[in-house]
């Protein structure tokens, strides 16, 4: 995904960018991030720096994890396509207001088409 990042606008909220930090901080996902060649946390946050930020000025309950809600509001407010995720909560909806929630793999499979 990074190396086809000229591809897609990468849309986040600064309640996303808050997670992402804190979540890059736990050793099992600095040992898996180092595991896949090429990418370190600066690519990461190289990554984040390119991201369009959008403001959320109110997030609705709307998924089975509230945790979730963010997302889901962060790419309508951002007009996005795509939400791309792995947790199972987001990817059992599907979609959201037109939106499409894919794993990582069917978002690769997507831009290659």
């Amino acid at each position: 995904m990074f190396e086809r990042s000229d591809e897609y606008t990468l849309v986040l909220s600064p309640p996303i960018i808050q997670v992402i930090l804190e979540v890059l901080q736990r050793p099992e996902i600095t040992r898996k991030v180092r595991a896949v060649e090429g990418i370190d946390v600066v690519s990461v946050l190289e990554l984040l720096a390119q991201a369009e930020v959008v403001e959320l000025d109110h997030v609705p309950a709307l998924a089975r994890d509230p945790k979730d809600d963010i997302f889901l509001a962060t790419a309508r407010i951002g007009n996005a396509a795509y939400l791309v995720s792995e947790d199972r909560d987001l990817l059992d909806m599907s979609e959201y207001e037109g939106i499409k929630i894919i794993d990582t793999a069917s978002f690769l499979a997507a831009l290659s088409s």
